[in-house]
């Protein structure tokens, strides 16, 4: 099991007991920064930020011998796929060392905007700090991932990505897609049609990226606004805003979650505004961007007053979803997910077992919220064990859960740089992530046991 689910078994455990009134509980309580500290930090994020696109731009030449093709890559990039040079440890602390960096300035941002006693300046400088890091992401001359090189290929084959017809990519199209090949399409309609639409928009590879970037940077902007919409705080807000984690991986890297997490929120939204038919077309819809967003989006539901009518919308959006998904993809899409599902990678018993652990543990947060109305802040980190692989863009998937459950979005937000550095396979730090997971357990067990066992002792 990744140590990251190792850690979050144990938190959720203290949730639990913290909410049963056995122990007492732990709430984040951020300090009232000044002006000066929030634009310090302001400008150390910003520079973190371009820091780390600096780094990975110089790993991506000197960490290992790369292929030719690279070359004829519209982007420089970093690729797990390949052996990693000497220098491997050193980058994978070094941008560690600037996750750190970058959580806590936006600690320190987060406490400033929302101390009441803030300046008007407090509140402007996130908008700037917002606005550079969008820039960079926009024009980063490297990605971490070639995902977005697929989505090229797919939006260019258009409203039939699962046919490859010989000799259709040409040019530098061409030189890319015959070293990377793009995998069976795992993605349903609504994406398809979307990516088809923003791929167009582009002339050139770069072209194509850069337009995938800014419909990433976009809908990252409607997240904020959503949340906004939900009642959360300066200080989540501002986490939301200017998460390096998000900029990187839905901008720079441009990965393709975003439109289901903003439809997910978008129907937590409607929910509340009780637009309930509105709300299971969301569901659907970010369904039919990713299959797991059905595990995840149907959660919105318990939020409706009606129990019942939640539960019958939830039945209607995954039913929306899959018919839809069905009738398009048919048994192409079905062979892909079920290839994907299977895994590119060969697991021993005990991890399948506990791959399969932490799914059911998603399915089991999901049924809790919908049946008996519990949440369990903790929970959403398993929804990325839905996957057959963990990579770092998927824990966003953590946001919709913690804005369905109305608390700890702040701390999902804070925890994503340094999360996401250490769940990424272009870095070697799987024994560090393991350290992290065994303190994060130590943390659980002595504070449960000073906090129970104290009183009896005394």
């Amino acid at each position: 099991m990744n140590p990251l689910f190792v850690g979050v078994l144990a938190l959720v455990g203290w949730e639990v007991a913290v909410r049963r009134g056995i122990f007492g509980g732990l709430r984040l309580k951020l300090p009232a920064f000044g002006t000066a500290a929030v634009v310090s930090a302001a400008a150390v994020l910003v520079g973190a930020f371009a820091a780390q696109l600096a780094l990975c731009d110089y790993q991506s030449a000197h960490d290992g011998i790369r292929p030719v093709w690279f070359a004829a890559a519209p982007l420089h990039f970093v690729d797990d796929a390949y052996p990693f040079g000497p220098a491997h440890a050193a980058f994978s602390f070094g941008a560690l060392a600037l996750a750190i960096v970058q959580t806590l300035a936006l600690f320190v941002i987060a406490g400033g905007v929302a101390n009441p006693a803030s300046s008007g300046a407090a509140r402007i400088v996130p908008f700037v700090a917002a606005f550079a890091l969008g820039a960079l992401a926009l024009a980063s001359p490297v990605v971490t991932s070639g995902d977005v090189f697929g989505y090229v290929g797919l939006g260019m084959l258009g409203a039939h990505p699962f046919a490859r017809p010989e000799g259709f990519f040409h040019g530098q199209f061409a030189q890319v897609f015959t070293n990377y090949t793009i995998r069976p399409t795992v993605y349903g309609p609504v994406w398809i049609a979307v990516n088809a639409g923003v791929v167009a928009l582009g002339t050139t590879f770069a072209g194509k990226i850069f337009a995938l970037r800014l419909f990433g940077a976009i809908l990252l902007v409607l997240l904020v606004v959503l949340a906004r919409a939900l009642g959360a705080g300066r200080a989540a807000l501002c986490a939301l805003a200017l998460n390096p984690m998000l900029w990187f991986q839905f901008v720079a890297n441009a990965h393709n979650d975003m439109p289901a997490i903003v439809l997910v929120v978008a129907a937590l939204v409607a929910v509340e505004r009780r637009l309930l038919w509105l709300a299971v077309i969301f569901v659907a819809a970010a369904g039919a961007v990713k299959v797991p967003f059905l595990v995840l989006g149907i959660v919105i539901f318990a939020r409706h007053r009606d129990r019942r009518m939640g539960i019958v919308a939830a039945a209607a959006s995954v039913a929306l979803a899959v018919g839809v998904s069905a009738a398009y993809g048919g048994h192409a899409y079905l062979d892909g997910l079920l290839a994907t599902g299977r895994g590119r990678v060969v697991w021993g018993p005990e991890v399948a077992v506990a791959k399969a652990a932490v799914a059911l543990l998603a399915l089991g947060a999901t049924v809790a919220a919908l049946v008996f109305r519990r949440f369990v802040g903790f929970a959403a980190w398993f929804y990325p064990g839905l996957a057959p692989l963990l990579f770092p863009w998927y824990l966003a998937w953590t946001i919709p859960y913690a804005c369905a459950a109305g608390s700890g979005l702040l701390e999902t937000l804070l925890v994503l740089p340094i999360a996401a550095t250490m769940a990424d396979t272009i870095y070697g730090l799987d024994l560090f992530g393991l350290a992290v997971a065994v303190a994060v357990v130590t943390f659980v067990v002595v504070d449960l046991r000073r906090r129970h066992f104290a009183p009896l002792t005394a």
